[in-house]
């Protein structure tokens, strides 16, 4: 059985389902995905249609080699990889300069740009922004660029840390000549999102936002990754009702997430959302399906307008 993201936080109100159609199926418009070398070499074929922007997890053991050779796989697919590069993983400049040359060898074109999740510096780059500093992917012909946002904040950051960050980004952003946009990490709380974002573009924000959200997955498996990830308030509100949850289901799905936000964007003037980027934790395949069939519209919104289910 499986329970939407909006029975673990609460009710809401309803609302015409044509509008809130129209508002999900316009949000989910060239939706991302993230996936590891290790899950594509599992897969024979990738469930995803042509120029799905597709971001390669760099995880702390990875090795380049899989991530240049999942990155070749997905151009020779028509795909659009988005390898991370994460800056306190690498052990030196010239390894930055290695990887990203391969990137752009097998014909890369963007990345992520992150701090990385370590909890000891490997090498001359204690930040996304020195990485960026390099110049090198404006030398390598690299079109665009993303960098980490964070709604609920940062277990590594400051709250005045990541406002001074988000501001050097912004500034840097004006004369790099490349696109740059805002990728955050997964949340639950929709209207989290909106005000963050909402926030920052009071303090100047101009970067777009893609809006990472969970795929359909256990409950057990979001408590786990929105641990690691350092998802505090989300974890300590799943933590809480996790106990009822798990007698009752074994799966979520966002869709009451996807209403919530949509909702809350179409009520928001000049707001910088530019799409979706769902992390698969309950399963590649699975994920790629769910965001395919709400991008085309397959599906019904339920009579309250809390939320969907996808047809057939």
């Amino acid at each position: 059985m499986a329970v939407a993201f909006r029975d673990l936080f609460g009710r809401r109100n309803t609302a015409g389902g044509a509008a809130i159609a129209a508002q999900v199926t316009g949000l989910a418009q060239g939706w991302s995905i993230e996936i590891t070398a290790k899950q594509a070499a599992k897969l024979e074929r990738l469930p995803l249609p042509k120029g799905t922007r597709v971001n390669i997890a760099y995880l702390p053991d990875e090795e380049p080699p899989a991530i240049l050779q999942t990155a070749a796989r997905l151009v020779f697919e028509g795909m659009v990889p988005v390898p991370h590069v994460p800056a306190r993983t690498l052990p030196s400049a010239a390894a930055l300069d290695t990887y990203l040359r391969g990137l752009a060898a097998v014909g890369v074109r963007e990345a992520l740009v992150i701090g990385g999740g370590v909890a000891v510096q490997q090498g001359p780059f204690a930040s996304s922004m020195d990485v960026l500093r390099t110049g090198l992917f404006g030398e390598l012909g690299f079109s665009r660029v993303a960098v980490a946002g964070h709604p609920e904040g940062s277990p590594d950051i400051s709250t005045e840390g990541l406002a001074a960050a988000l501001a050097e980004k912004n500034e840097w952003a004006e004369t790099a000549g490349l696109e740059v946009e805002l990728m955050t990490q997964f949340c639950f709380d929709a209207a989290k999102v909106a005000a963050w974002e909402r926030a920052i573009r009071a303090a100047g924000n101009r970067l777009p936002i893609r809006v990472g959200l969970p795929g359909p997955a256990s409950i057990k498996s979001l408590l786990r990754y929105a641990q690691m990830c350092g998802v505090g308030n989300s974890l300590s509100f799943l933590s809480k009702r996790g106990g009822n949850v798990l007698q009752l289901v074994t799966a979520a799905e966002p869709d009451g997430f996807i209403v919530d936000l949509a909702r809350a964007l179409a009520a928001e003037l000049g707001h910088l959302v530019a799409g979706l980027h769902f992390y698969p934790f309950g399963g590649f395949e699975k994920t790629a399906n769910y965001a395919g069939a709400v991008a085309a519209g397959r599906f019904v919104v339920e009579g309250d307008g809390q939320g969907f289910s996808l047809t057939a």
